[in-house]
């Protein structure tokens, strides 16, 4: 912490990331519980795409220097 009591800019982008990074986590918790429960909802194949896309974004967040594609796991989470 500073000496006026903020945190510096890069505790502060550190904190953003870990919010970021929990939010996309919470929307991966809900589009899969929407695929899972609601299984012949005109929605899923939306959620499924929302699903895939929210998850690359969470893994290139958490782990910046990962390298190339990465794999394609069940829309389920299984």
């Amino acid at each position: 912490m500073a000496a006026t009591g903020c945190a510096s800019p890069c505790e502060e982008a550190v904190a953003q990331r870990e919010l970021t990074l929990d939010r996309l986590e919470a929307r991966m918790d809900a589009l899969q519980f929407s695929l899972r429960t609601r299984r012949t909802s005109p929605h899923r194949s939306s959620w499924r795409h929302d699903l895939h896309e929210t998850r690359e974004v969470w893994l290139r967040l958490a782990d910046p220097g990962a390298p190339g594609p990465l794999p394609t796991l069940s829309p389920e989470g299984s």
